[in-house]
């Protein structure tokens, strides 16, 4: 079984970078040899993350053996408890499996019915604690606003939309980008599928 790692932090690698090498030493020290790491993508869209999956997937079934995918917490790799389930599910019929560190060392099998419960109740949970602090952000938005304090998000990398698809036209590839305008990756793969889509329209 060849043992592969995700991490993932929700800013950028340098403002957290103590948590993005905390998450790579773990993972390497569990035995992961081939790891993925996706910045900037608190929100639902994780392009590494799914491409790393497919790539598992098809090297499962090149080698016919199980790709392990080690995750240090559940958050870290899924968005909801909804995508959290099809996910685990859909993997392990292609011949991947993860180990998520927060619930056990070893790789998760939804078709066993006890770790599948533990698995239910632990993305609940995670589900729950992110529904409240959503709550608790909206009253305190809300406060503020009504304070006039409130400024809004600053800037985000959609800003340098036009910088991104220029540099893409010169045939720059995504990491250098990056690179360049100080974003993530994950944005960069963002601003290109929507330019895509919009192009395709």
């Amino acid at each position: 079984m060849e043992n592969w790692g995700y991490v993932r932090v929700s800013t950028n690698a340098d403002k957290q970078a103590a948590t993005w090498q905390h998450q790579a030493d773990l993972l390497t020290q569990a035995g992961a040899t081939n790891i993925f790491k996706e910045e900037l993508s608190a929100g639902h869209h994780r392009p590494i993350f799914e491409d790393m999956l497919e790539q598992a997937m098809d090297r499962a079934e090149q080698t016919g053996q199980p790709v392990n995918v080690h995750i240090t917490k559940m958050d870290r790799a899924f968005r909801d408890i909804e995508h959290a389930i099809r996910t685990v599910k859909r993997s392990h019929k292609h011949g991947v499996r993860f180990t998520l560190h927060d619930i056990a060392k070893t790789p998760l099998d939804p078709t066993d019915a006890a770790q599948s419960l533990h698995f239910h109740v632990l993305a609940a949970i995670g589900q729950f604690e992110k529904d409240r602090f959503a709550e608790r952000r909206a009253i305190g938005i809300a406060k503020a606003k009504k304070e006039g304090k409130y400024k809004g998000r600053a800037p985000t990398a959609r800003a340098k939309s036009a910088e991104v698809l220029a540099l893409h036209t010169r045939e720059f590839k995504a990491p250098e980008i990056a690179k360049q305008l100080g974003i993530g990756v994950a944005s960069v793969y963002r601003i290109l599928a929507a330019h895509k889509a919009k192009a395709d329209a």
